[in-house]
């Protein structure tokens, strides 16, 4: 497929939109299969000069566009739920929106209770506190009163511990125990000497009694000072093993003082913190998770719940239908996507507003292609400045995308573009010489004998043939294009600056005129062509975008 067989689109507009190259009115009834008979029944000589339009290549600007149509749309949309609540069973409490608000970002929108995520938020504040206050204390460094003070409970738990030992000292005791042992055994003689007596009868029974009592405390006195003697030697073991663990405390807290903060302590205590916090953002997250704010400036569109039921998911739809900044989706067909790239600008216009023109730029090109009844196009995602707000989600628009502009560069009108055998070309008024006048020749010869062809099979005698050719005035010639506008299309080679191009018009209006309304021939194309182009049978086409 030619590039001009491509552009056909774009050529249909040209012609609709009437540019100031295509002269309407202008046209000649030519007989299907009549060839020179017809063209010479029906046309008179001036007709025939009106049956064409001679124009001159010029140079100046041309811009390429790709059109196609899209449907507007939100450029954000965002559905919201209470999914990150811990126990999304809850009920709804409050909804402070309706379908249609526009809402600001961060604007409440529904709640659920909380009461019980706000406990658990003052909580884990407190456990926050107290563990960056222990992780200020482990980094703290003791003053010199400080390193005094501890200093001088090293002095005075070494002085208790002294102290102590001395009293472990069980001089006393044994003394005491020693002198019970001694009455003791004082007192069992005198109860043996006594019980010998009274058994002689020597002694009276009180005597004997006394004897026995004297023994009795004796023994309960020994017991005594044993037992005295006893608690008083732990009593003091005791005070001794607490006198030096209050000593080596002491030391350890100077020591420690003197070298400054311990490292280890540090960690632990950093690592504490940390934890603290990690607790108290879950428990935010639990107390936010209740409360369902707006993400964005926008508009509610959808409410999918009511106070008291449980809410599901997409419970609040809402997009940014109500903002500047909008999107169309465009269809894009698969011989034009080739050309379209990120960031070109594009205009838009609507039926619902025939003055206003909307710009924007192209934002995504979607890989994948679709296919509807054997047609391929891809999607296109646009930006259009919604001003005045005037745009409304759903409508379609018409897509102008700005390809680009080549400056001062050769050029014919877009009415002239005609393909021969395949290939782009224009037809160039006898006399003229371009730079491909080698390849117009060539395509002359290609033409005859097609035209003989055809003829032969009409069985037109040749001379005829030969009178028609030598009266034609003008012969195709290929040309190589560039940009393709609605009205004109770049030249790149082929043609020349001044070189005249002919352009051809309608004939229904002329074959009326021509025929006084009797006959009406179907067909575009030169005089004394059976409906087509010089080479006979329809076999030149004009093309179009």
């Amino acid at each position: 497929m030619t590039q001009s067989e491509k552009k056909r689109t774009l050529f249909s507009a040209a012609r609709n939109s009437k540019k100031k190259w295509l002269i309407a009115g202008l046209a000649v009834a030519v007989i299907a299969g009549g060839g020179v008979y017809g063209y010479k029944a029906f046309v008179t000589p001036e007709q025939a000069q009106a049956a064409f339009q001679v124009v001159t290549v010029q140079k100046g600007d041309v811009s390429e566009t790709v059109l196609a149509s899209g449907t507007v749309q939100a450029s954000k949309r965002s559905s919201l739920s209470f999914s990150d609540a811990e126990d999304a069973k809850d009920s709804i409490s409050t909804i402070q929106v309706k379908i249609g608000d526009q809402v600001k970002a961060g604007q409440v929108l529904a709640t659920m209770d909380d009461s019980v995520a706000k406990i658990q938020v003052t909580n884990a504040q407190a456990n926050l506190l107290s563990a960056q206050a222990k992780l200020e204390d482990a980094q703290k460094r003791k003053s010199t009163a400080e390193i005094a003070s501890l200093q001088a409970a090293v002095t005075q738990a070494k002085s208790e511990l002294e102290l102590a030992k001395q009293n472990i000292d069980g001089k006393k005791a044994t003394n005491d125990v020693a002198k019970a042992k001694a009455a003791l055994e004082n007192a069992q003689k005198t109860f043996d000497s006594q019980k010998a007596l009274f058994a002689a009868g020597a002694i009276s029974q009180t005597e004997y009694d006394n004897a026995s009592d004297s023994l009795e405390q004796a023994k309960r006195d020994y017991n005594s000072a044993t037992l005295t003697a006893g608690q008083t030697t732990s009593q003091s073991s005791v005070k001794v093993d607490q006198a030096e663990a209050a000593y080596q405390t002491a030391q350890e807290a100077l020591k420690e003082a003197n070298e400054g903060p311990d490292s280890a302590t540090i960690l632990a205590a950093k690592a504490a913190v940390e934890q603290a916090k990690a607790e108290l953002q879950k428990a935010q997250k639990a107390l936010n998770a209740v409360t369902l704010k707006a993400p964005m400036d926008g508009v509610i569109v959808q409410l999918n719940g009511n106070v008291g039921e449980i809410p599901g998911n997409d419970f609040i739809i809402m997009d940014n239908s109500n903002s500047g900044d909008l999107e169309v989706l465009a269809q894009i067909s698969q011989s034009d996507i080739g050309k379209v790239k990120e960031g070109l600008p594009v205009s838009f216009t609507t039926s619902s507003y025939t003055d206003d023109t909307f710009t924007g730029k192209v934002k995504l090109i979607y890989p994948e292609a679709k296919t509807d009844s054997g047609v391929t196009s891809y999607d296109v995602l646009l930006s259009v400045a919604n001003k005045d707000n005037k745009l409304k989600i759903g409508m379609t628009m018409n897509v102008t995308i700005e390809l680009g502009t080549h400056k001062d560069v050769l050029y014919v009108p877009a009415a002239a573009l005609q393909t021969q055998n395949g290939k782009d070309g224009v037809y160039l008024m006898a006399g003229e010489r371009s730079g491909t006048a080698a390849n117009a020749t060539a395509t002359a010869a290609q033409t005859e004998t097609k035209t003989e062809a055809a003829d032969k099979s009409q069985e037109k005698p040749r001379s005829e043939r030969a009178n028609r050719m030598a009266s034609m005035p003008y012969h195709f010639t290929p040309i190589k294009i560039g940009f393709f506008a609605a009205d004109r299309v770049e030249i790149l080679e082929g043609l020349k600056e001044g070189d005249r191009v002919v352009i051809p018009v309608s004939t229904s209006t002329t074959s009326t005129s021509a025929n006084s309304g009797n006959m009406r021939m179907g067909g575009s194309g030169f005089p004394g062509m059976g409906g087509g182009f010089p080479s006979g049978g329809g076999g030149v086409q004009m093309r179009g975008r």
